[in-house]
């Protein structure tokens, strides 16, 4: 962990009352009608991006495992930009922006949280029951300013640049990682924040089961349970060296198509 400069006291103190704030949102739902077949789902995000909280939480919440291909920042300057330090970014169809979500199974592809949101529920959602919790959070019937707050709430308690926010070089696997946990689980967070600084892809399975997070890495035969030794095998096996900072300008040259950030007022003059 010390490729990505946190000591892991300082974020796991932080990592519970990100769960809090959206009120443990993100557990596997009690299911009556089981799904004939699992989705094949892709989903191109990256962990401390708001809206894409609210897909995470909801492929938790109906139990789809998906393919997690992250995206982190290079810049928080502009959206859009990134350079050949990008690993997924490229295979992003249309606008990057995020979240990205291909699902294979119905053939479409979206990059609005609530367009994802809604389009999971009315595919995949008969015989969930929809946690109060999540129908409240990710309902739509929350005032913007208020919905918005409480997605970027997390975030703010997770400020780092190695908390998925910014891009740090890795050496990339050959074959994807295995991640069971669940949104809200602090553990969970912290795996998946390292993986996705480093930009490795793994499938997601939602559990919650009282052992997540449970890491499986095909390309080393590693399995643990627990944040601990999962971000230590992680960093060993895989990082290069630290993220990004959060001033870092706009790459060059620039292989992406950038566009003004909601960030964009807080670097502009940095």
């Amino acid at each position: 962990m010390r490729h990505l400069g946190l000591p892991s006291a300082l974020s796991r103190l932080g990592s519970t009352p990100s769960a809090a704030i959206r009120l443990w949102n993100g557990r596997p739902a009690p299911r009556t009608t089981e799904l004939r077949e699992l989705p094949l789902l892709e989903l191109f995000e990256y962990e401390a991006s708001p809206w894409c909280r609210r897909v995470r939480e909801t492929l938790c919440v109906l139990g789809l495992p998906a393919l997690i291909r992250p995206c982190p920042r290079e810049t928080l300057r502009v959206e859009g930009a990134y350079s050949s330090l990008a690993r997924h970014k490229p295979d992003v169809k249309g606008r990057l922006i995020f979240p990205y979500l291909v699902d294979h199974t119905a053939d479409v592809a979206l990059n609005e949280s609530r367009d994802i949101v809604e389009h999971l529920w009315s595919r995949y959602g008969d015989g969930v029951e929809r946690p109060r919790a999540d129908a409240l959070l990710n309902g739509g019937a929350l005032p913007r300013l208020i919905d918005f707050g409480l997605l970027a709430g997390p975030s703010g308690f997770r400020p780092w640049a190695g908390c998925g926010l910014t891009v740090a070089p890795s050496s990339s696997p050959a074959e994807p990682l295995v991640l069971h946990g669940n949104e809200p689980d602090p553990g969970s967070r912290l795996v998946r924040e390292m993986l996705c600084s480093l930009q490795i892809a793994y499938r997601h399975v939602p559990s919650d089961a009282p052992n997540v997070p449970h890491l499986e890495d095909p390309n080393t035969g590693f399995a643990t349970f627990g944040a601990g030794h999962a971000c230590r095998h992680v960093a060993e096996t895989y990082a290069i060296g630290a993220p990004l900072s959060h001033l870092a300008p706009v790459p060059e040259p620039n292989l992406g198509d950038a566009r003004r950030s909601w960030m964009s007022p807080l670097f502009t003059f940095l």
